[in-house]
């Protein structure tokens, strides 16, 4: 009879031991680590209508595209650099290339990562898809969406 207790009470212990010791999920990546990378846009809208792209211009042949470089630059920040190419109908490519700057990244209730720049809002992030919200005063609210490579 007390051998039976000794052997219920190891297996108690064991159990025990088992379920404290199972392995903890990894913490997960800071903002940065999660916005970081290279985007190839798939979309650029203009006023709320979108253009899929790469885009084929069916006037002169031209096909438009887009990358996003986005940077880490503190476990909360990031920088973006923004590439738009053109390529002619004769495969001669153009490329305009602007910096958009710093903006510091915040976790949203839900689960999107949302990018700021002061206190406005710039854009998104969510399963690899990056939005940036910009306004240009020639086309007035434009947005860049890309999918990370």
């Amino acid at each position: 009879m007390k051998q039976t207790h000794i052997t219920s009470a190891l297996l108690i212990l064991l159990f025990a031991f088992l379920a404290t010791s199972c392995k903890k999920d990894d913490p997960e990546p800071t903002l940065g680590d999660q916005v970081a990378g290279d985007y190839t846009m798939t979309k650029i809208g203009l006023s709320g209508l979108f253009l899929e792209l790469p885009y084929n211009d069916p006037t002169d042949g031209t096909q438009t595209s887009g990358k996003i470089k986005v940077t880490k630059i503190t476990d909360d920040s990031a920088s973006a650099t923004l590439t738009l190419s053109e390529k002619d109908k004769t495969g001669k490519v153009t490329n305009q290339t602007s910096s958009l700057g710093t903006a510091t990244l915040q976790k949203a209730t839900t689960g999107e990562i949302e990018i700021y720049v002061g206190t406005n809002k710039a854009g998104t992030y969510k399963e690899g898809e990056v939005t940036i919200l910009g306004y240009s005063q020639d086309l007035g609210n434009v947005t860049f969406v890309g999918k990370k490579n």
